[in-house]
């Protein structure tokens, strides 16, 4: 691995003019050197865009903003901003999300250890609206785990949220973020960059901040997220050749069972 790797951070954005600002700010003070700024913007209809340009216009080398003429959506906006990547590693977050400072370096860092990792994440505090802590960190949901294949992304679910992952960009498939999964492709998108070799893990502390409001695609139950959580399973069972099959049938039914007996013996 190059001793100074170049990385992108992909940031994805609609409507959010209340929260660009302060996404984008934390991306661009991050202090890795060799580092872009994509953020690709969905046709936002509110005060999003212009925000965007004036820091564009302040930060040209570092922030590479895309204007999509039209909505097109989440999973194609992201592939949108994806494409337009030019980083050995990609981190992500939403237009919405705050990094705290030395994220990058820090992965960075955790990869160049060994050259069979390809997912790196780590803790990520949740935040209100106005940026309030809500007491709550991604590992109190679901504990955090390293492993090499996919197999514990599976049973478990996703350990990292979005804000928090790295990917070495190689591993990426060609059709980036899948384009059957319009709201929900993520999941999918870190089973495709482990799949059956990769090694995966996480670097200790809290390195960003996820902001939870109403405007969130999964702050309230929706049969597009159960949709795309099935397709998930679908896929993956296809493009791995039946691979994982018993992870993904203890995710579905093991797991909740599991939960329901915690919440009654708490109850």
């Amino acid at each position: 691995m190059n001793a100074c790797p170049r990385v992108s951070i992909l940031v994805i954005s609609y409507n959010q003019e209340k929260y660009i600002r302060e996404a984008l700010e934390s991306a661009l003070a991050q202090d890795y050197a060799n580092l872009e700024v994509v953020v690709a913007d969905d046709a936002s209809r509110d005060g999003t865009q212009a925000i965007i340009r004036e820091l564009a216009q302040r930060h040209p080398q570092r922030l590479k903003p895309i204007y999509n003429p039209q909505n097109v959506g989440i999973t194609a906006n992201s592939n949108i901003g994806l494409r337009a990547c030019s980083g050995e590693f990609i981190a992500f977050m939403g237009g919405d999300d705050v990094l705290l400072p030395g994220k990058i370096t820090r992965q960075v860092e955790w990869f160049a250890q060994d050259g069979k990792r390809v997912l790196c994440g780590h803790d990520v505090d949740w935040i209100d609206a106005g940026g309030a802590s809500l007491g709550l960190r991604t590992s109190d949901l679901v504990p955090f785990h390293a492993g090499q294949g996919a197999a514990g992304f599976i049973r478990n679910g996703t350990p990292y949220t979005a804000a928090s992952v790295m990917v070495r960009r190689v591993r990426i498939p060609t059709y980036g973020f899948h384009p059957l999964l319009p709201v929900v492709s993520d999941w999918k998108l870190w089973i495709d960059v482990i799949g059956t070799d990769g090694t995966y893990g996480y670097i200790p502390g809290i390195h960003a901040q996820y902001r939870r409001h109403g405007g969130n695609v999964t702050a309230r139950p929706s049969w597009k997220v159960t949709r795309d959580v099935l397709m998930t399973a679908w896929l993956s069972l296809w493009h791995l050749r039946g691979r994982y099959l018993k992870d993904w049938l203890h995710y579905f039914l093991v797991r909740p069972l599991r939960k329901r007996l915690y919440r009654r013996r708490r109850g």
